[in-house]
């Protein structure tokens, strides 16, 4: 469990990044699956920060301003870094809460990345990938094609998170099937 800070800076958002402040906080983050490690300094991603902040209320995040971001203006300042991220939180927050560890996809083309129940990142490799879609997303067999193909490669299954209006997620896995 993350030691108990009150009054005092655990981690700062500049420019869009949160850095982790304190040692130990770090270290204890690392060991369950949060943030990079960047030369001796931790750097979580916003659905990270989002996440941490809605599970533990306490865990006090400042702007350079030395103010103490609450969840609700933590979610306006990553809206305006990407307007998908309330949808990619939603799916990131589901995965997260399943006991799952979940990274970024980005250099596979894709939102996240997910390790399985026990795995860490550098420990293991990740077993899907994961892009989250509006309920009206619209592709072509093409797109599907490349991304199957994509995930094939990396040896991982390629799921699409579809979320509707009402935040409620529907999994897909989409497969290559050879008869």
């Amino acid at each position: 469990m993350l030691k108990r800070y009150i009054g005092e800076t655990m981690a700062l958002l500049t420019k869009g990044r949160i850095w982790v402040t304190d040692k130990t906080t770090q270290k204890e983050l690392l060991e369950r699956g949060f943030g990079e490690d960047h030369g001796g300094k931790v750097l979580l991603s916003p659905e990270e920060t989002l996440f941490l902040k809605e599970k533990r209320k306490d865990f006090p995040i400042n702007d350079y301003k030395d103010k103490n971001l609450n969840f609700e203006e933590l979610m306006k300042k990553f809206v305006k870094l990407d307007k998908d991220f309330p949808r990619k939180y939603i799916v990131y927050r589901d995965i997260r809460s399943r006991g799952f560890i979940v990274k970024t996809g980005f250099k596979f083309g894709t939102h996240y990345r997910i390790y399985g129940r026990g795995v860490r990142p550098g420990e293991g490799h990740a077993i899907w990938l994961v892009h989250c879609v509006p309920e009206e997303y619209k592709c072509d067999f093409q797109d599907f094609s490349r991304a199957i193909r994509l995930a094939q490669n990396v040896r991982k299954k390629m799921i699409y998170a579809l979320v509707d209006k009402e935040g409620d997620i529907t999994y897909y896995k989409i497969e290559r099937f050879k008869p």
